[in-house]
């Protein structure tokens, strides 16, 4: 596994201390909510791609047994905008978000080698 490495500074906007990401928002599977300022100061977010889609857990708002997705209206999430530009999300990576100071939430890759499951027939399911 590699060191964690700074992506870039999340291009967020605030609304009665809730946060979101710009041109994205946040599905609730279970529940069928979306919602569009959900990172909060204090709380620390994983974004892991689940071979579906791009998936968020933590927060002070999770409930278990709940799915969070990522989403952008009418296209599929591949990329976050960060202050640097857009940064293309790898599939076999993981993610980590939390606020650096008021208004900066940081992008961090914490997991290059994402375990895949097993197949009892070939031993391995191909990446995504």
């Amino acid at each position: 596994m590699r060191e964690p490495q700074l992506l870039g500074t999340l291009d967020t906007h605030v609304q009665d201390g809730w946060h979101r990401v710009v041109g994205l928002y946040m599905y609730d599977d279970v529940a069928g909510h979306v919602h569009t300022h959900w990172l909060r100061t204090g709380d620390i977010y994983g974004i892991v791609h689940d071979g579906a889609s791009w998936t968020i857990a933590g927060g002070c708002w999770t409930e278990p047994g709940h799915t969070y997705r990522l989403h952008r209206p009418g296209r599929t999430v591949s990329v976050l905008p960060t202050a640097q530009g857009d940064r293309v999300l790898d599939r076999t990576a993981g993610y980590q978000v939390h606020a650096a100071g008021p208004e900066q939430w940081e992008l961090w890759q914490v997991n290059t080698t994402v375990p895949r499951a097993r197949d009892s027939r070939t031993g391995w399911l191909p990446r995504p």
